[in-house]
């Protein structure tokens, strides 16, 4: 049975669906949101945190997400210091080095969510919680979503915000190509004796990446990125024993160190899928791809989709009837691809590089992030890159 339908669905109720819902919402373009009806009951809270970047926090603020999120969880990242097992190799970003503030804005993935979804309750859509779709199946001048029910609704476009597994990719038959990074995340936050003083820092080492956001003025949200060969060896550490090897990891740089959350683990791998359009079907988000946690843009990367789209949108104000419309769509593909295919590149080369065990390959490590920090002009152009 068909039933009457919005302009746009958008599958996919995280943070980057509710993003996609926000910008289609200025242009008088109706969206349907069509979301898990799974109720997902939380034993722990999110030690998730994200690294946000000036310029996608700027369209936070300008679309009204910001100002939900309470100042006092927001922490700020001025400087980050990079450095490796590498004797004597170092590198150091200052935002005094390209006039700015801040780097960076370190984010609660719950607040985030939970900032979202307060705007998104400011927004007239129709909203859909169901596990039960059948079929996506592209048509001229729609898209027929298909329910278990056998009813049909039809729409202009269908925007793919389901996550890495994404359902709509596999409907519209999206190749991508895959590489598992034999890694996994291993998620946590620690409190320190001697205080962070707004400085990130990222340690590569030969099994494994270390990364750490700061938080509040001695407490940081760290990744580490291990090898799977030793992921069983540290799972079965205590946690005494994991923080006794992690501060032996930092050295003398943050003293003391206390374990304030249960480690959480996420298997690592890159997805880049040769398209992020098919037929009446666009992606953005983890959907459209998956990079390597090292440089923290993974969310960044899909909130700078949902940028691209709504400038699109603002833009060719003559595809606002139909979205849908093949030509619009290869905008957003093409407009996409450099800053996706870059940033994809760049993260699975520099995991390759810096876990190497090559003798020759240390030493160009080593002389080429000494020479970076010498020099400001290229400092200045990978920060400007970095804050996008």
């Amino acid at each position: 049975m068909m039933q009457e339908s919005s302009d746009v669905l958008i599958l996919g109720g995280g943070i980057v669906g509710m993003a996609t819902l926000i910008a289609i919402d200025k242009y008088d373009i109706e969206a349907t949101l069509l979301s898990d009806a799974k109720t997902i009951h939380k034993k722990e809270a999110d030690a998730r945190f994200y690294a946000i970047t000036p310029g996608v926090k700027i369209w936070l603020e300008k679309n009204g997400v910001w100002t939900f999120l309470p100042n006092k969880e927001v922490s700020l990242v001025r400087s980050i210091f990079v450095y490796s097992d590498k004797e004597h190799s170092s590198l150091k970003f200052d935002a005094d080095d390209v006039g700015m503030n801040e780097l960076a804005f370190i984010v609660n993935h719950e607040d985030l969510e939970k900032a979202f979804i307060q705007r998104i309750s400011e927004i007239s859509y129709e909203e859909i919680r169901t596990n039960k779709i059948k079929s996506l199946s592209a048509g001229v001048e729609n898209i027929n979503l298909s329910f278990a029910d056998d009813n049909i609704r039809q729409f202009k476009l269908a925007i793919g915000a389901d996550g890495y597994n994404s359902w709509v990719r596999n409907q519209s038959s999206i190749h991508f190509k895959s590489k598992d990074f034999d890694q996994t995340a291993i998620v946590f936050n620690i409190k320190t004796s001697k205080a962070h003083q707004d400085c990130a820092y990222q340690k590569f080492m030969y099994h494994g990446i270390l990364a750490l956001l700061p938080l509040h003025t001695h407490e940081f949200s760290i990744v580490l990125s291990l090898d799977n060969e030793m992921l069983e060896e540290y799972k079965n550490l205590t946690d005494a024993k994991f923080i006794q090897i992690l501060e032996k990891e930092t050295g003398e740089i943050f003293g003391e160190i206390e374990l304030m959350t249960n480690r959480q683990y996420f298997p690592l791998n890159m997805k880049i899928n040769e398209s992020l359009i098919s037929d009446r079907v666009l992606l953005v988000g983890d959907a459209a791809h998956q990079v390597h946690p090292l440089a923290g843009q993974g969310l960044n990367l899909g909130l700078r989709d949902v940028i691209e789209l709504d400038e699109l949108l603002s833009s060719n104000k003559k595809y606002h009837h139909d979205v849908g419309l093949k030509f619009f769509l290869k905008k957003y593909n093409r407009n996409r691809k450099t800053d996706i295919l870059s940033l994809s590149y760049l993260t699975d080369k520099l995991s390759s590089l810096f876990t190497s065990k090559n003798n020759i390959v240390d030493f160009v490590i080593n002389f080429g992030l000494n020479k970076i920090n010498q020099n400001q002009l290229i400092k200045k152009i990978l920060i400007k890159k970095a804050i996008l």
